[in-house]
């Protein structure tokens, strides 16, 4: 028997129900299919009965009572019907595919950190940056990595990145993470939703053009050879070879040959090896550090490890120069800088930083060259430059401050001590 539902006819039941311990169901003249359940325990549940487009008898459930009042719960059993009756919609199948989600991403299974372990394993996928740009995905997006990826809203993931402090590092893992949700979005895998494609990088994400000046240089250099920090060390190879950081984190002794002179980098970002022809500082570098250590890695950690904590080591590589506001591709920068200031054509200077065009499309189609005697004459002429430069400051002894094995600063002793 169908009747108007009210608070008081409501209240009445729940008295009933208590008083013989039965359950009771009140079915709303006011809107054909909604039910309330309520049982001795005092739970009052609304749900819409109602037949599936299979023509199955189903009960929908749509919220509690008082939680959801009357009139709400005509509108919600209204919107559900339209959902079943002309959308095919199944609100159990839905409920129950979200209770799994959740259960799921319990488990690590079905969330945006299982989605970039997948990501980093699937053959031919991932690029050779992304160990490097997925722990700065983890980072900047670690409120979300837990998240189930049906939940995750582009949103969710814009205020994330657009609230984490640094901006460069919000800019890399966002320009990193858009290629794993393109991947994820395919209809093929539909993971996430095509919107999440959509997120941006921050807006005023402008190019660097920072070079270090002489004087700062000057500053630098001394601070650089004298260091016994293998970050120090790097960042002198660096200035010498024109090389990029990770090229030179990632840099083994079996890709180098004394003889020849000459440091390959069988993994690069435009995909093509190249060999760094080695000036004579460099060489000189290099055997003063192979005297030291026989690790595979030629500037490895104490435990033989690749370099990290470079925010830390460039600070206090800063401090002991008094310079600031560079980093370490700036370094790259500064060095090719210096060639075409020195004359050096760009073609010679684009091989020496190994771009993948050096000339224009046409004419690199049939000239293959990558000008290797041309380029080792001109990084020989940008290490002399920085010997030059290489030079302590007037207002500095040679045994003054520089970093020591623990990221501080200590006095280097002089070669008489």
């Amino acid at each position: 028997m169908r009747i108007k539902l009210t608070d008081q006819a409501i209240n009445k039941a729940t008295r009933e129900a208590e008083a013989d311990g039965k359950r009771h169901e009140l079915a709303d003249a006011g809107c054909p299919g909604l039910h309330l359940r309520v049982t001795p325990a005092g739970a009052r549940t609304w749900v819409l009965c109602a037949r599936d487009t299979l023509g199955r008898a189903c009960r929908f459930p749509l919220g509690r009572y008082p939680d959801l009042g009357i009139a709400e719960a005509r509108a919600a059993a209204r919107t559900t019907w339209q959902k079943v009756k002309h959308d095919g919609a199944d609100p159990i199948a839905e409920a129950r595919h979200k209770r799994a989600i959740g259960e799921a991403a319990k488990g690590g299974v079905g969330t945006l950190k299982a989605l970039l372990e997948t990501y980093g394993q699937a053959t031919g996928v991932a690029p050779k940056s992304w160990k490097a740009g997925r722990p700065r995905i983890e980072v900047v997006f670690r409120p979300l990595l837990e998240r189930p990826l049906p939940t995750l809203t582009l949103t969710d993931m814009q205020l994330q990145a657009d609230s984490y402090p640094s901006a460069a590092s919000r800019s890399f893992a966002v320009r990193t993470l858009r290629p794993v949700l393109k991947w994820a979005s395919h209809p093929g895998r539909a993971y996430v939703s095509p919107e999440l494609t959509h997120l941006s990088g921050p807006a005023n994400n402008k190019p660097r053009d920072r070079v270090l000046s002489p004087q700062e240089l000057r500053q630098l250099l001394p601070c650089l050879r004298k260091s016994r920090r293998p970050h120090a060390s790097l960042m002198r190879f660096l200035l010498l070879t024109l090389a990029r950081r990770q090229e030179a984190v990632r840099a083994v002794w079996a890709d180098v040959n004394m003889e020849e002179r000459t440091w390959t980098i069988p993994q690069t970002k435009n995909d093509q090896p190249h060999v760094v022809p080695l000036s004579n500082q460099s060489v000189e570098l290099l055997k003063g550090i192979a005297q030291q250590q026989t690790e595979p890695f030629i500037f490895p950690t104490h435990k033989g490890t690749a370099l990290g904590n470079w925010d830390r080591e460039t600070k206090a590589l800063k401090k002991a120069s008094g310079t600031d506001g560079w980093n370490r591709h700036d370094l790259r920068r500064t060095g090719a800088t210096m060639l075409g200031e020195m004359g050096e054509t760009p073609d010679i200077i684009e091989a020496a930083l190994n771009h993948v065009a050096i000339r224009s499309p046409l004419a690199a189609t049939y000239n293959r060259s990558r000008y290797r005697p041309q380029v080792a004459a001109a990084l020989q002429r940008l290490a002399d430059k920085l010997d030059q430069l290489d030079v302590v400051p007037e207002n500095k002894a040679e045994n003054d401050v520089v970093p020591d094995s623990g990221g501080g600063l200590s006095r280097q002793p002089s070669p008489e001590s």
